[in-house]
């Protein structure tokens, strides 16, 4: 794919990820996407069959930026506890977002799509990997003193899944959000 290629598909795929956030899965339609990346019918059907390819190009997406961040930190240009910490401050601020949030968007995909729960089955399992190594390094490197390694990661992402799917029901303040961040930082040390 040249280069005007790639801009139009980075631009499908962040109107789309706008809308699903705003929305849900099941909400967001062929036609709203077109509408939001300005691009018609046929250029987005030359890019995407469906919405639920587009949905698993935002979440492989997504994990490839997780596992490029592990690798800068595997390669020392960046220190584990740093992505760990930038990853942590992204997640939790999405939560404070006045919208349905594409995790809830996620769990939608899960039970409505072809292969939808494997496909975010496959994301959670990635995300505690990241994780699990992200710690892993900070242990090695002195900046961690975490004992139990893959629980503290599932922990991690139950708090930030957890947190995501009730804050439809209870709200959740800045102050919440970063009790969850102090309280994570405290099970790595």
């Amino acid at each position: 794919m040249g280069a005007k290629g790639k801009a139009t598909d980075k631009r499908i795929l962040d109107a789309a990820e706008k809308l699903f956030s705003e929305r849900g899965f099941t909400a967001v339609t062929m036609k709203d996407i077109c509408a939001a990346a300005y691009i018609s019918r046929g250029g987005l059907y030359r890019h995407y069959s469906s919405t639920a390819i587009i949905f698993k190009s935002i979440i492989d997406r997504e994990q490839e930026g997780a596992y490029a961040a592990l690798k800068r930190a595997k390669d020392g240009e960046v220190s584990p506890d740093k992505i760990l910490d930038v990853y942590l401050e992204h997640r939790m601020s999405r939560i404070l977002q006045e919208n349905f949030g594409i995790d809830n968007a996620i769990s939608e995909f899960a039970a409505n799509a072809e292969n939808g729960r494997e496909i975010a089955t496959k994301r959670a399992e990635d995300c505690i990997k990241v994780i699990e190594e992200l710690i892993r390094m900070g242990n090695k490197s002195g900046v961690y003193n975490c004992k139990d390694i893959k629980a503290t990661a599932r922990q991690i992402c139950w708090v930030i899944e957890g947190m995501f799917k009730h804050s439809a029901i209870i709200p959740v303040t800045e102050k919440d959000v970063e009790n969850q961040i102090k309280l994570i930082n405290k099970m790595l040390k």
